[in-house]
């Protein structure tokens, strides 16, 4: 990205939320095609984006330039799609006889 833009406030919003959003989607789509989830289709009802933005960009992280928000988007998703995917399994295994 390479831009100088930087967020200062809290809900991330406009511009800044629109590049996050399209990191995190784009991050999660590489990360569900790596981890080959069991059950992807539930998995992928359970990926809320703007809920991963507004609880990975945290105040005390503030200032943060929206490139270095992006990467730590990108960066610490994988541990979430994981904990997604799990949910997801453990979803369908309760719902078994």
């Amino acid at each position: 990205m390479d831009t100088h833009a930087v967020i200062a406030s809290l809900p991330v919003a406009g511009a800044d939320r629109a590049v996050l959003i399209d990191a995190a989607n784009a991050a999660f789509e590489r990360i569900i095609e790596r981890i080959e989830p069991a059950n992807e289709k539930l998995t992928r009802t359970l990926w809320d984006p703007e809920g991963y933005i507004d609880s990975e960009i945290t105040a005390d992280m503030l200032p943060i330039s929206r490139d270095e928000a992006a990467y730590l988007v990108d960066v610490f998703l994988l541990h979430h799609v994981v904990h997604l995917a799990v949910a997801a399994d453990n979803e369908v295994a309760e719902s078994r006889p």
